[in-house]
């Protein structure tokens, strides 16, 4: 897991062939003005995936991890919390090949996604996204870019 201002993303271009895109592709788009859905970001199937939602409960999330794709999340509005952990000390449900989603349970620590942060997770690292930060939900959007791990 990778937890960094987004000022500093271009120091871990060299991590996969198609960070350096998804780097152009920040410089050059106003996240701000992109609609929700999917957004192509180069040949290789890297795309953004951008959603608007209301922060929710602990109890009405998941811990999730992913095989096929890294996840490089972004906030452009609102705050969310978001609970990290290893896979190794989580108790994994089936995994679903069409959906590339592994449901797990354990326990996550958290950290605060704010605007113009970002974190990048890889197959071993379980994530649990959408949480609630505050006493109130709040309204996000979010970017994540889904990065083939296999090109």
């Amino acid at each position: 897991m990778i937890y960094d201002t987004l000022d500093n993303f271009k120091f871990y271009s060299g991590l996969h062939p198609s960070f350096s895109d998804i780097q152009l592709y920040l410089e050059k788009t106003d996240l701000s003005r992109l609609d929700n859905g999917r957004h192509s970001v180069n040949e290789s199937g890297a795309y953004a995936s951008v959603n608007e939602y209301m922060t929710k409960t602990l109890d009405e999330c998941f811990i999730e991890c992913h095989q096929k794709y890294i996840d490089i999340q972004i906030i452009v509005y609102g705050d969310e919390k978001i609970g990290v952990a290893s896979t190794k000390h989580c108790i994994g449900q089936p995994y679903d090949q069409d959906k590339d989603l592994q449901k797990l349970s354990g326990d996550v620590d958290f950290i605060k996604l704010i605007p113009g942060m970002f974190m990048v997770f890889f197959p071993h690292d379980a994530h649990e996204p959408n949480v609630i930060s505050g006493v109130e939900p709040v309204r996000v959007k979010k970017i994540v870019f889904k990065v083939p791990v296999k090109l």
